[in-house]
């Protein structure tokens, strides 16, 4: 007898909320996937921490990935008041040795004009394309730099 459910059409739905498993179906599918057409799998998180000496707590740094050659930098964040004094340059560097130790060739980032597009052009990025985005003036900046 036929498989009357294969009929059926999937629910497909637009979530701002939704439950981490949900997302690891479908990172572990792409993953799964480019194993079987590659023939391995190297991804690796790879996370900057700046800690406060005292507490210990993070206050800021810089979290991102490796896989395939290519380091990304997905999120960088440092509070105002440790910004201009350097550490950010040293967590910059740290992640880029880090990207060049796993055997990547470039790195890659993303930011918009009011972040830091300056701060990165100033430590050797180039800027790949941009975007113009929602209000006016706002710009995104696709960056990347040979390591």
């Amino acid at each position: 007898m036929p498989n009357d459910d294969a009929k059926l059409k999937p629910d497909i739905i637009v979530a701002d909320d939704f439950a981490a498993g949900d997302i690891a179906v479908i990172t572990e599918g792409l993953r799964a996937y480019d194993l079987s057409q590659i023939g391995f799998c190297n991804y690796r998180p790879l996370t900057v921490f700046v800690r406060d000496p005292r507490t210990g707590h993070v206050v800021g740094g810089l979290h991102g990935r490796s896989e395939y050659g290519l380091a990304y930098v997905d999120w960088f964040f440092l509070p105002e008041d440790l910004r201009r004094k350097g550490i950010g340059s040293r967590v910059l560097v740290m992640a880029e040795q880090e990207g060049s130790r796993r055997g990547c060739r470039r790195i890659l980032l993303t930011t918009l004009s009011v972040e830091a597009p300056g701060f990165y052009k100033a430590r050797g990025y180039d800027v790949a394309m941009t975007v113009e985005c929602e209000p006016c003036g706002l710009t995104r900046y696709y960056m990347t730099k040979k390591l």
